[in-house]
């Protein structure tokens, strides 16, 4: 008990430590827009690198941040809610944060931060405008959407009023899907996808496509039975904003149905394909979508014919769930 004791306090010295340095708040601000590599945070506050490691380095020792290795990259976090080492390293977060407007050069570091995923996001749609036109043959080439589309359409609920598909891209499975529900609507953040899209459904009074950013849907609360993801997440900067999204969206007892890579270590990917995250380990996926609100009823991983395997996993909205209108 005493040994246990003086862990704790050496803990929570270590974490108010920590905080106690101004760069070190601000760097808790930027990581509360999401994960960050060092190269980005260098960025952001416009320091040496070997001070930003430091400094990094420092609050991943107190357990106030956490980092994940993606390739050759690693990205600091703040860790969801019950997944710090100690409750008071994270409390103590959250209670910073709370006076997120009163923190040192806020305002600038917002603009910064803005400024990165601002990049990442021109990036990755002048990838997919580029590619959209031929986006099954450059998909089959790493997975074919069979590995998962049958499965998709099996966990679906049949004779559903409103289907959304996020990350419609060209709208490949948007034929697959249209038995399922009266109407559909593709969202992509890929102006380039969505007018190709609307090319091959456009007469089509079933399906919408809309252009959007999937951290910000277009679409009013509890307007859908049920979303499909599926082979999106990991092209996005912070996944638990879409998934906090989707709940919002969802009718109660609505059903999500993820599909993606399983965590991997193919640096191409991030090359080739523009890919934010080098696939998701299970547990960490699972974490985000209970964060969110949902009721895991599946979560599997599949083998594929490529190197790759995938993550299937089916959640639903609980019954009495609600959300509050922006």
């Amino acid at each position: 008990m005493i040994a246990t004791q003086s862990q704790t306090s050496s803990r929570i010295l270590s974490a108010t430590k920590a905080v106690s340095d101004e760069t070190r708040i601000r760097i808790l601000h930027i990581l509360s827009s999401g994960a960050f590599s060092v190269n980005e945070v260098v960025e952001i506050l416009g320091m040496g690198q070997s001070r930003i490691s430091r400094h990094l380095k420092i609050l991943t020792d107190a357990g106030i941040i956490q980092n994940r290795k993606e390739g050759s990259l690693v990205y600091s976090y703040l860790p969801e809610s019950g997944q710090s080492s100690t409750r008071f390293s994270e409390e103590l977060a959250q209670f910073i944060l709370s006076y997120k407007e009163d923190l040192p050069y806020r305002e600038r570091d917002q603009r910064m931060v803005a400024s990165i995923l601002e990049k990442r996001e021109r990036k990755t749609n002048r990838f997919f405008d580029t590619v959209a036109e031929n986006w099954e043959s450059v998909q089959d080439e790493q997975i074919q959407a069979r590995a998962y589309r049958d499965w998709v359409l099996q966990e679906l609920p049949n004779n559903q009023t409103e289907l959304v598909d996020l990350g419609c891209g060209p709208g490949l499975l948007i034929p697959y899907l249209l038995p399922k529900a009266k109407h559909i609507t593709g969202i992509d953040a890929s102006s380039k996808m969505i007018e190709t899209a609307k090319k091959s459904f456009g007469n089509n009074s079933s399906v919408q496509f809309l252009n959007g950013h999937l951290e910000n849907l277009p679409l009013s609360d509890e307007a859908c039975d049920s979303v499909v993801a599926s082979m999106v997440l990991h092209h996005i900067s912070h996944p638990p904003t879409v998934l906090q999204e989707v709940f919002r969206i969802l009718k109660p007892g609505g059903v999500f149905c993820i599909v993606d890579l399983e965590k991997h270590n193919q640096e191409y990917m991030r090359d080739s394909f523009l890919d934010l995250w080098l696939g998701f380990e299970q547990e960490l996926l699972e974490s985000w979508i209970t964060n969110a609100g949902f009721s895991i009823e599946i979560s599997k991983k599949v083998k594929t014919d490529s190197f790759f395997k995938i993550l299937q996993i089916k959640a639903t909205k609980k019954e009495d769930s609600y959300v509050h209108s922006h």
